[in-house]
């Protein structure tokens, strides 16, 4: 008994060792920063009333879709999965997205801790810790993760492909999970395709010790998981697979064509991201800081940050390209990929297209402190990395625009609209349709009661056509954000909440 209870305070004491509580410490902020006001920061906009569209109506009447939402502006539909994901969340929660509000950040914690398993995995405990509080503590990182829309798997996925096939070098059952993920990746984006040559190496690599069992396994995980959009091919003449080929065609596709402005543009984005990963600035907003809707002043990167960033990314590969047997390789390999593919990538220079390359390098960082910082110094930058990050965590002005906001508003509203038939409009200062101000149509349905035409109907409409009514309605509704509405007709009432205006009039 008494050896026992020495092994257990031995156990203890190693448990509350300086570092492993600096962990422990560090797993609690980052647990807190993430989940911290997850409904009240939650972004529900046009992108995201999309998905919920389709989601709904699987839960509203269950029926087997072959597509999910259409990406890049070329014709190209990604696979249903993301979308059954949403329905079963909706489900839970009868069609209320805040169920979508708290997966995402759990999604988030899962790849915070997957770095640090991977990191340690693969170098040491030192690395994965590191990985995980770069990433996890990242106030960008964060942001990202509290959005649910197709790309917010990005993370996730591209650092268990990476691992996966970093493992494959030993086992080659490993790619067994490479070949589901990657399947996966057509559910979630197309930029996930970068990894394409990655895996084609790995495989060539260890082709000839992969056995039947495994050739079979991953063949067929991957004609599963794809052949919703399998089906949908060959039902629609394969366009789905020669849509991604339009990029290429000019008369086809509304993409850019690559030029010298188009790689300045995505040169500048991508190097201010290697500074916004490190601080962003506080006073700011998730609309802002990711161009949602009619917003779009993002906090650049610091210089200095981001010329930090270089010198770590020059280090590590210096270290490893020429190392053909070091895990690094493929970390570098894909890191190359992913940086390359979003600067010559022809269309707008979207910031969450280098997700992917955002999760790896955590990674890539936690090496370089490693090798290069020393103990004590590498904890203070940390704590000092940290403390920064709350900084904007608690000074952003996100709640005023987030998914409790605006129920607090459609509450009111709907208590005065009551059983009267109404329409939906909603403006500001982007002149554009809708798409500036979307996401309102469905959670006027969720909190309220669906609005008999709204201004959502032109561009979701296919989705719910038994939903619109085409007869007058009694009252309008219109939603303006940031912006009073000048009209000559006297408002029935108004009610205001957030950035928010609700505008009732008598519809004649």
């Amino acid at each position: 008994m008494t050896k026992k209870i020495d092994k257990f305070m031995k156990l203890l004491r190693h448990s509350l060792s300086r570092p492993n509580l600096y962990i422990l410490i560090s797993i609690l902020v980052i647990i807190f920063l993430r989940l911290w006001k997850a409904a009240e920061f939650f972004s529900f906009n046009f992108d995201e009333e999309y998905q919920a569209s389709l989601a709904w109506s699987i839960v509203k009447d269950f029926h087997v879709i072959w597509i999910g939402v259409s990406a890049s502006n070329i014709g190209y539909y990604l696979g249903p999965g993301f979308t059954y994901l949403n329905a079963f969340l909706f489900w839970l929660t009868k069609g209320d997205p805040i169920s979508l509000a708290f997966f995402s950040p759990f999604l988030g914690l899962l790849t915070t801790f997957s770095l640090y398993y991977i990191g340690k995995d693969l170098f040491s405990k030192k690395v994965g810790a590191y990985a995980m509080i770069l990433y996890g503590g990242s106030t960008l990182l964060n942001w990202y993760d509290r959005r649910f829309w197709n790309p917010t798997p990005i993370p996730f996925i591209s650092i268990w492909i990476v691992y996966s096939l970093i493992k494959a070098q030993k086992d080659t059952r490993w790619l067994i999970l490479t070949s589901i993920l990657f399947a996966s990746s057509f559910h979630v984006h197309l930029s996930l395709m970068l990894f394409v040559p990655l895996i084609a190496f790995a495989v060539i690599k260890k082709i000839k010790s992969i056995p039947l069992s495994t050739w079979i396994l991953m063949i067929g995980c991957y004609l599963i998981i794809t052949s919703p959009l399998m089906v949908f091919d060959v039902v629609h003449n394969f366009d789905n697979i020669r849509a991604p080929f339009k990029i290429f065609s000019k008369s086809e596709t509304p993409l850019s064509t690559f030029g010298q402005a188009s790689f300045i543009s995505h040169g500048t984005v991508f190097l201010s991201s290697l500074g916004r990963i490190w601080f962003m600035n506080p006073y700011t907003n998730i609309q802002n800081e990711f161009n949602l809707g009619a917003h779009g002043v993002m906090s650049p990167g610091n210089p200095l940050l981001t010329l930090l960033s270089l010198v770590i990314m020059g280090w590590f590969f210096k270290h490893t390209l020429k190392k053909q047997n070091d895990p690094k390789l493929f970390i570098s390999l894909a890191s190359i990929l992913l940086t390359i593919g979003f600067l010559l990538y022809p269309g707008y220079a979207a910031e969450y297209y280098q997700l992917g390359f955002l999760a790896l390098f955590p990674l890539i960082a936690g090496v370089f402190a490693e090798k290069i910082i020393p103990n004590k110094l590498a904890l203070i930058l940390l704590t000092i990395f940290l403390i920064a990050n709350v900084y904007p965590h608690f000074t952003t002005t996100q709640e005023q625009y987030g998914l409790l906001t605006r129920k607090k508003l459609i509450t009111a509203t709907m208590k005065y609209v009551g059983k009267s038939p109404y329409s939906l409009e909603t403006y500001g200062k982007d002149p554009r349709k809708y798409h500036p101000y979307g996401g309102w149509r469905y959670l006027f349905k969720t909190y309220g009661r669906a609005p008999n035409q709204s201004f959502a109907d032109e561009f979701f409409g296919w989705i719910y056509p038994d939903e619109i009514i085409n007869t007058p309605s009694t009252l309008k509704v219109v939603i303006m954000e940031e912006k009073d509405y000048k009209t000559d007709v006297k408002p029935l009432v108004v009610f205001s909440e957030g950035a928010f205006k609700a505008y009732v009039f008598e519809n004649k």
